[in-house]
Parts: structure tokens; sequence; C-alpha cells
């Protein structure tokens, strides 16, 4: 094999080695290839031209040059993968947080509603206790539900069984003020008769003869056909027998 032949094979490897050192790379490495085709050209002409010093210099300086090429495109490389692992970790880290913020709200969320009872619930407590005779727990009761929820459906009624936890107690002036409070904002409620009729007999047991026979009068008058009305009327004829 002649010394041309060997180098002229030499060049042609290096080339093959160059031309696929850096496949699918960005632009920036397309034109690095370009650069060291064109040198491989030269080294051709001057393989032709018998350079072969010159050759063998620029083969070497070539060589390193395609080592440094890949050494860098392998370095970018790795700090892609790298960048994509960070984002990664750092998509996972976000994920996490999100749904340890998400539970806890689920667990406050939950909490709360466990430790807000429904307002029904709430009435039917205090009115249990009124039932089981426990009036200073279902005054507070009542108190707390209308403090609560002053529009409900049910606050006439809480409002009215606050009247007759007083009047139970003999403490006939509370009572009429709680009445009083039913006829007051409650007018057209289903305990409004009731109300009434209450404020007549506490006034009876004030032996304020006149204002009772003045509510009891009204009960028929503004409630008729209602059992407070009938009940009314036997007090009234009661009152009539013992001359008051």
């Amino acid at each position: 094999m002649t010394a041309r032949r060997w180098w002229t094979d030499k060049v042609a490897g290096l080339a093959v080695v160059i031309l696929t050192a850096t496949p699918g790379t960005a632009a920036a490495a397309q034109a690095s290839r370009a650069e060291l085709e064109q040198r491989v050209a030269q080294l051709e002409r001057l393989a032709d031209n018998q350079g072969l010093v010159e050759l063998a210099r620029q083969i070497d300086s070539l060589q390193a040059e395609v080592r440094a090429l890949r050494g860098s495109l392998e370095e970018l490389q790795f700090a892609s993968d790298g960048a994509k692992e960070q984002q990664r970790a750092q998509y996972l880290d976000l994920d996490q947080r999100l749904h340890a913020v998400e539970e806890g709200a689920a667990q406050v969320a939950a909490a709360t509603a466990a430790t807000v009872p429904d307002p029904a619930t709430e009435y039917q407590a205090a009115f249990d206790l009124l039932k089981a005779g426990s009036y200073p727990e279902a005054r507070a009761g009542f108190q707390q539900f209308l403090a609560a929820h002053p529009d409900h459906e049910l606050a006439a009624n809480a409002q009215y069984w606050l009247g007759e936890v007083s009047y139970v107690e003999k403490d006939y002036e509370a009572a009429l003020v709680a009445f009083g409070k039913v006829l007051g904002s409650y007018l057209q409620a289903r305990k409004a008769p009731d109300a009434l009729l209450k404020t007549g007999y506490c006034q009876y047991e004030l032996k304020r003869y006149a204002q009772a026979r003045s509510a009891l009068a009204r009960v028929g008058t503004d409630y008729p056909d209602t059992p407070a009305a009938r009940d009314a009327e036997v007090r009234l004829a009661r009152m009539a027998a013992e001359g008051h």
C-alpha cells in the first residue's frame, strides 16, 4: 500500500467518524459538522498534493476537535436530561404539596360540618331538655338558637317555649315578656294564638284580672276556631264563676 493510499484511507475513515459523530444534534452542532466537512475536503486536497506532514498534523487536530465536540454534545445531553429530571422533581413536589393542602381543606371542612349542628337539631335538643324538665338548660338552648337563627322557621316556636319555661317556673313577668315577643315579632306564627292565651293566664296568676280578660277575649276575636280560642272561653267562664 502506497503512502498516499494509506493517507487517503485515513482521511476517508476520519471523514466517516466526523460525519457520524453528531447525528440528530441541534443547529449549533450542524454548523460545526459543516465546518469539519470543509476541512476534510481540504485534507483530501493535501493528500493529492503529497502534503503528508501537514496532513498528519491537521488529522490529529481534527480528531481532537471531534473528541471535544462529542464531549460537548454528551454534556449538553446530560444537562438536558438533568433539567428534565429537575422539572419532574419540582412537579412531583408541587403535586404532593397541593395534595396535602387539598386533604387539609377537606379535613377542616369535615370538622367544621361536624361542629356546626343543623338548626333543627339545635332546636330539638333544647325542646328535649324542656320535656325532660331541665328548664335552665332548655332556656339556654332556646336562647342560643334564637341568637344564631332569628329568622328560622322555628324561631317563633323557640320564643314561645322560652315563655313556657318561665311560666312553668312561675316567673310570670318573664313569661309575659317572652310571649309578648312572639306577638310582636311573629304575630302570624302558628304559636301566636297560644302566646296570647298564655298572656291571659300570666295576667290571671298576677291577679290582673282586667288585663287577663282582655287578653283572653282577644284570642277568640283574633284567632277564632282554634284550640287556643276554646281554652280562652273556658278560662273566661271560670273567671266569671269566680267573680273576676
